[in-house]
């Protein structure tokens, strides 16, 4: 049991981490649970049901392996899953568009050379961070901003919509860069989907977006919905990632108590007082910490909401710890191709930043 949990704590670095600053802070500070933003827990946690529920319905795996079987070559290969990924990820969010995505990719494209599944890997991590951007719940950071700043729904998608264009413009040119080699590759058929759970899933999909948008009362759905999917599917539990929640819980028990240490209120309320300084700042800090935590962190002590939004989301690019879903993405590399896992890390650090840069002296400059 004990090697259990070290096990587990060693393999999700964001949780110990979560776990330990949240620990730390409270000799300093009461924690406060009251300071938890539950109604973003709640909504992450029956988007994850919701997202487990389309993904064992198998709607991505067909629509990538009809994809996959219409590419002749390796730049409509490179761009039928980058747009795969960046339009999945509005819907199913970036983690659960890589997490389902890339071992797909990486098990349909078993016979292309390592450079290739190097190339695509990348491109789909990086498709699945943008496309996420333009809807709350594509990200949990940009969910928790939405619901913490109480954003107008016009408002929010005039800071992501511009990002988000951009993003798909810059993808779709970083897919011009590879070559249209010949592809020859044979591939079994998807299993139909069925119909009605298709129904089914559209309609409750819809009706999540409209309660997390604040069109419909999200104390009075959600519960509904919940039971809804308990009567489909009794084991829907399984589908939570009770980490990443845990994780969110400690943040915000960490940073409601950094927020009441007067010398950490004093230096972050000094580091991040303009606009550019959370926008940047945000951004330099996701490299280390993650754009989740450096959100919740700096959202604290800032009205500048905007710039944080796009610091964060930009933020995502860049190193592998600088989003949750890189994390992921390098993981599932890893296990599927272990020995190329040095080849992608240099390659996905150097486009990422690249990319970075670019997108911050359009939004930042």
């Amino acid at each position: 049991m004990i090697n259990r949990i070290f096990t587990y704590l060693k393999g999700d670095v964001m949780f110990t981490a979560s776990l330990v600053l949240a620990v730390v802070t409270s000799f300093f500070n009461t924690p406060d649970f009251g300071a938890v933003n539950w109604h973003t827990i709640f909504s992450l946690a029956t988007m994850m049901i919701w997202v487990g529920l389309l993904e064992r319905a198998g709607v991505l795996h067909a629509v990538s392996v009809w994809l996959v079987s219409r590419s002749h070559h390796a730049r409509t290969l490179m761009t039928s899953v980058t747009f795969l990924s960046f339009f999945g990820a509005m819907i199913l969010s970036n983690d659960i568009a890589i997490l389902t995505l890339m071992p797909i990719y990486l098990r349909l494209a078993k016979d292309l050379s390592a450079r290739l599944k190097v190339i695509g890997s990348t491109l789909i991590i990086m498709a699945a961070n943008s496309g996420a951007i333009l809807f709350p719940f594509g990200k949990s950071q940009n969910l928790y901003m939405y619901g913490f700043y109480h954003v107008s729904v016009g408002e929010f998608f005039k800071w992501s919509a511009s990002l988000t264009i951009v993003s798909l413009i810059l993808m779709f040119i970083i897919t011009r860069f590879v070559r249209a080699t010949p592809l020859d590759i044979n591939l079994r058929p998807a299993n139909k989907v069925d119909n009605g759970r298709l129904v089914f899933l559209g309609i409750t999909g819809l009706i999540l977006v409209a309660t997390i948008f604040g069109w419909t009362p999200f104390n009075v759905v959600i519960p509904l919905i919940l039971i809804a999917f308990l009567i489909y599917r009794h084991d829907m539990l399984k589908l939570v990632d009770y980490g990443l929640l845990a994780t969110f819980l400690f943040f915000f028990i960490a940073t409601n108590n950094l927020a009441h240490i007067e010398a950490v209120r004093n230096l972050i309320g000094t580091l991040f007082n303009t606009k550019s300084h959370v926008l940047f700042g945000t951004f330099f800090l996701s490299q280390f910490i993650s754009n989740v935590p450096s959100t919740i962190l700096i959202s604290t002590f800032t009205d500048h909401a905007r710039e944080l939004f796009i610091g964060s989301n930009i933020g995502g690019l860049g190193t592998v710890v600088a989003s949750m879903a890189n994390l992921i993405g390098y993981r599932v590399f890893r296990q599927i191709e272990p020995d190329s896992s040095a080849t992608f890390m240099k390659l996905f650090m150097v486009v990422n930043f690249v990319m970075a840069a670019i997108l911050l002296v359009i939004f930042g400059l």
